[in-house]
């Protein structure tokens, strides 16, 4: 059932994307000669962007989602501020949990073409003076996809300019973990910027670009990004994870107004929610090559669920030695959603609502960690529906005997009590929710400590590769439960079978 996972979500939602491309092929051969013509367009603004070689079509996941594609939004778990020093972008976005990610960017915020001062011996800086821009944008998950619109008004570098209003659409998915594909349709019906006495000063064509990112490993993203209005072409290699990452990129062009070839090279850092990202971008009409933002994450991450917490009466674990561990704060508890669609109250359901818990979120741990068997014994000596190792099993009270080799523990539920799955459940929910109290409501953090072990995560984090992966992993897995009802009643009556044998 695991190796499905990363093979039906191309039967399924390969789909989504032939509408686009067919879009593609018709701007292609509607008879325009786009080769010829000489394309104005909106100008790409955003340092990491910029740095990915604008391969970030598929790739968006911040407050400057919106320049690139405003899908990328929708991934946002906590609000997000970035302000880039060169080009005087602030973009700012907050997810509202069940509602949305909502973002604000303004462009050209600086006094001059370059950050803070006008002199000759400042670097940094390459937007043009007056070109402004306000774009508003939302964005949202509906099950494998995420959609974001985004509108807001441009204006020309030129004294007197009106404002003129855009739009702007994008779409991304993910087909399985080591691939995403994304889609942008930009200033949608082009954008004549005029001057107060109603001369042109400036148009913006409609761009539609297709973008793809392949991950083959944790560390390794591979960015590409295809032009299909103003062919072009872009892809860039980045090599890191959260904390610190390099990139190396080229974008070719085939429009004969812009260079055919440039390249970018830069790198981000971030430590404790905050950012920064640098880019030496050489492009052939550039003056000011280099390009710096700086970024903060804020506010608490979004769970899962977070409907507000319904005060009943819980049933108590039924083992004797566990206890119930709950956060201090009401707002950092992991809340409990009982499946809409289940007809009886599974002890499933008990279960996840006596540890304060959502009940796909317990299921796709369960799966992850054992696939619902009970008896599965690790490489490392991990036991039963939820993994316990034998020195955290006995701290929680179970009964586990002391093994010269813990890879072949004794199959016994009376001998080890890690085989009764029952008590197996509850000791890892009650160990799971020691783990949220220490890392401080921090899902992502309590997820990754579970699984490579609280002394490899900080309390601050951030998460090394293992970890990650394994969190990416069982949240989406909860994501599908989520979703997919069907699929969700389907796995809580595979493990009431195992709870009740």
């Amino acid at each position: 059932m695991k190796n499905q996972r990363s093979i039906l979500p191309y039967s399924k939602r390969g789909w989504l994307f032939i509408v686009p491309i067919f879009l593609s092929f018709l701007y292609l051969f509607n008879g325009k000669d786009i080769l010829s013509d000489s394309l104005n367009l909106r100008p790409e603004v955003g340092t990491r962007g910029l740095g990915l070689s604008g391969a970030f079509i598929s790739s968006a996941d911040d407050a400057t989602s919106p320049l690139w594609n405003p899908a990328g939004l929708a991934t946002l778990q906590r609000g997000n501020l970035i302000y880039d020093l060169s080009q005087g972008a602030l973009s700012f976005a907050y997810p509202i949990n069940s509602i949305g990610t909502f973002g604000i960017n303004l462009l050209d915020f600086n006094g001059g073409d370059r950050f803070l001062i006008e002199h000759a011996s400042n670097p940094i800086g390459s937007f043009e003076l007056g070109s402004n821009q306000a774009l508003f944008s939302y964005a949202r998950k509906l099950g494998p996809l995420q959609l974001g619109a985004s509108t807001g008004y441009s204006r020309a570098p030129y004294q007197g300019s009106r404002w003129a209003q855009n739009y702007d659409i994008g779409m991304v998915t993910e087909l399985n973990p080591y691939l995403r594909l994304g889609m942008r349709l930009r200033d949608i019906s082009g954008v004549t910027i005029l001057h107060e006495n109603g001369q042109i000063l400036q148009t913006f064509d409609q761009q539609l670009a297709l973008g793809a990112a392949l991950i083959p490993h944790p560390i390794i993203r591979w960015h590409n990004r295809v032009n299909i209005i103003s062919p072009g072409f872009g892809t860039s290699l980045e090599i890191g994870n959260e904390t610190i990452a390099a990139r190396v990129g080229s974008a070719f062009s085939f429009n004969t107004d812009t260079p055919v070839q440039s390249w970018s090279a830069g790198f981000s850092l971030s430590q404790s929610g905050k950012q920064i990202h640098y880019t030496y971008l050489n492009h052939g009409d550039l003056e000011h090559k280099h390009l710096v933002s700086i970024g903060m994450s804020f506010g608490d991450q979004q769970p899962i669920s977070q409907k507000p917490e319904v005060k009943t009466e819980k049933q108590q674990p039924s083992v004797e030695a566990t206890t119930r561990v709950q956060s201090k704060e009401a707002n950092s508890t992991i809340q409990t959603r009982p499946p809409e669609q289940s007809p009886v109250k599974y002890k499933t359901v008990q279960i996840a609502e006596t540890y304060n818990i959502d009940v796909e979120l317990l299921l796709a741990i369960v799966y992850t960690e054992s696939n619902f068997n009970p008896v599965a014994v690790s490489k490392n000596g991990a036991v039963g529906l939820m993994q316990m190792m034998p020195h955290t099993a006995q701290e929680l009270g179970l009964k586990v005997p002391a093994y010269s080799n813990k890879r072949q523990p004794i199959r016994n539920a009376n001998t080890d009590e890690r085989f009764n799955p029952i008590k197996n459940l509850h000791a890892g929910l009650t160990y799971f929710n020691k783990l949220f109290e220490r890392y401080r409501g921090d899902l992502t953090l309590t997820i990754g400590a579970y699984n490579v072990g609280p002394g490899r995560v900080k309390v601050n984090g951030p998460l090394i590769s293992r970890g990650k992966k394994y969190v990416k992993r069982v949240l989406t897995r909860a994501e599908l439960y989520q979703n997919n009802a069907e699929q969700r009643d389907i796995d809580i009556k595979r493990l009431e079978a195992v709870l009740n044998n």
